[in-house]
């Protein structure tokens, strides 16, 4: 036999591994050691199976014990705990039901993921709360879906809103606390009221800046005391607070823990101890757009570092140079999707940050149902390098944040993006694509073209002392139908013959629905003597922060 290859965690980053050992060597000797039942799951499927959008558990399991060990030729060992690493010898300690086994190895990949994040709540340990981490943890809530009728769920991420879409779906009174000041608060809240708005219509009650405190058991229900004094009853709690990396078992080696509490590798996936490799969720990953580390618990990332980890540990020659960020989350049709960093997080590393807004059909406008989609650009002025997009709307919000992560990723600027050759029809997309709008709006701003400001700043103006017009270029159809307040309304194609209105001396700032008709009417009054600015995103922009402003997230 070849080498003895060594797997300790299974699903995305431990199964990738071992079939990316196996293809690379036929010889090798490839054990993989998973604590639970499952050797291959979509663990991201699983709020979809709860919420029966996915109808049975057999369309998760990507792969059985049997099916992986003949395809992969391994030694599969489930319901097996690994407890501790002796580098020096090459021997791991596992226990299972059977007992205390030592397992040598020549290379050893681990792939523990992470673990649960559990909050500091009073009465915690005295009631029954689940997870969502393992096919186990969605069987025990599947279960319980027949009788139960309401739920709480703690943490407005991705699971959180994956869990309450899928407790309505099956028909339960869900409340979603998130202790934040917005639902997924890793995007831009501009963006994620989009699906805060979906889920709102769909009765789920979400309550932001709130904790839930304490839990008792009262009768056969869950008492929940929230932070904002309110008290409710449900029948199943559901824990959607994070993972941390789980290296207990690295640290039985000696491997070096960043300061983020993820176990440091190289390009390699190589941990700090000699023949072991690391890969997933434990590990801390280099960021392409910061060149800091970083923890992304995303499947994307740990399948492709198991990938390489594999190889490597195999005899192969691969690199993972890091990652950018880019992932997705949805409530029924509304979609949200961002990659790289945030305006806040690009200011925080020191970027001089701007950003700016454009929203465009996800098709060509004329072709029948144009879904709109709206989108956040952020870049450096100095370089115009891309640093971040969040996106939202209903149809090809992920495609179009792929582009821009794709960008990222090769190092583009805002003046590569208004350039991309991209695939155009009617039916699939605009031949000036929101990518190619957002590319065009950022790079005139940069020329100092552009002369937008964001609806961030115009509302700051409102409340401040600079006089200015406030010109609205929209039909008086559109401007009847909604406008803001104090405007003057002259339609765009009308504009030059009635700029008599408009007062020289005085500054215009102009606005249109999303942007471009007043951008069109801002060169137009630029040209002619005026002091002119578009509000970037138009009035569509301006409402998602006057929501916001009033604490609808």
């Amino acid at each position: 036999m070849g080498k003895k290859i060594v797997i300790v965690g299974g699903v995305a980053a431990g199964a990738t591994a071992a079939a990316k050992a196996r293809r690379v060597s036929e010889d090798a000797e490839i054990t993989i050691i998973e604590k639970n039942s499952y050797i291959s799951y979509a663990n991201c499927g699983l709020p979809y199976y709860i919420g029966k959008i996915i109808p049975q558990k057999k369309n998760i399991i990507l792969h059985t014990k049997s099916t992986f060990s003949n395809r992969f030729n391994t030694n599969v060992m489930l319901n097996t705990t690994a407890t501790f690493i002796d580098p020096e010898t090459k021997k791991i300690v596992a226990e299972n039901n059977s007992g205390r086994q030592v397992i040598e190895y020549d290379k050893l990949i681990l792939a523990t993921g992470g673990k649960p994040v559990v909050p500091d709540i009073e009465g915690l340990n005295d009631v029954e709360y689940h997870f969502v981490r393992s096919v186990e943890d969605a069987e025990n809530i599947v279960e319980k879906l027949d009788t139960a009728k309401s739920v709480l769920i703690v943490g407005g991420g991705y699971i959180g809103i994956e869990m309450a879409e899928a407790f309505y779906h099956a028909g339960l009174n869900t409340t979603l606390v998130e202790y934040e000041k917005n639902i997924l608060p890793i995007f831009e809240p501009e963006c994620s009221l989009k699906i805060y708005d979906e889920a709102i219509k769909c009765g789920i009650d979400i309550r932001t800046g709130t904790a839930l405190i304490k839990v008792e058991k009262v009768d056969d229900k869950i008492k929940c005391y929230l932070s904002d004094k309110r008290e409710i009853a449900v029948d199943l709690l559901i824990l959607a607070t994070g993972v941390r990396p789980d290296t207990s078992l690295a640290q039985t080696a000696g491997i070096k823990i960043g300061e983020l509490g993820g176990v440091i590798v190289n390009e390699k996936m190589e941990t700090s101890v000699k023949d072991i490799y690391a890969a997933g969720d434990m590990v801390e990953k280099h960021n392409l757009i910061t060149g800091k580390n970083c923890l992304m618990p995303l499947a994307g990332p740990a399948n492709r570092e198991g990938r390489v980890a594999g190889c490597n540990a195999a005899g192969g020659d691969m690199t993972f140079k890091g990652v950018v960020g880019a992932s997705v989350v949805s409530f029924n049709n509304a979609v949200v999707a961002h990659t790289g960093l945030t305006m806040k997080q690009a200011l925080n590393e020191g970027f001089d940050a701007q950003c700016i807004y454009v929203e465009n059909a996800h098709h060509a406008e004329y072709y029948p149902d144009p879904k709109f989609i709206f989108l956040k650009l952020i870049y450096d002025k100095s370089s115009g390098k891309i640093l971040g997009a969040t996106a939202s709307g209903e149809e090809g919000v992920a495609r179009r944040i792929d582009v821009i992560s794709t960008a990222i990723y090769g190092n583009m600027t805002v003046f590569d993006l208004e350039n991309l050759d991209l695939c155009y029809s009617p039916p699939h997309g605009s031949a000036k694509d929101v990518e190619h709008m957002a590319g065009y709006v950022a790079s005139n701003q940069l020329r100092g073209e552009g002369f937008g400001i964001t609806p961030e700043y115009f509302l700051e103006l409102e409340k401040g002392d600079w006089h200015f017009q406030l010109l609205d270029v929209r039909t008086k159809i559109e401007h009847k139908m909604f406008h803001l307040e104090n405007s003057i309304n002259i339609y765009i194609n009308d504009l030059r013959n009635h700029l008599g209105i408009l007062d020289k001396d005085t500054p215009v700032v102009v606005y249109c629905a999303v942007g471009f008709r007043g951008y069109l009417a801002t060169r137009i009054l630029r040209n002619l003597g005026f002091k002119a600015y578009n509000i970037l995103g138009g009035i569509e922009a301006v409402k998602r922060f006057k929501k916001i402003y009033q604490g609808a997230l």
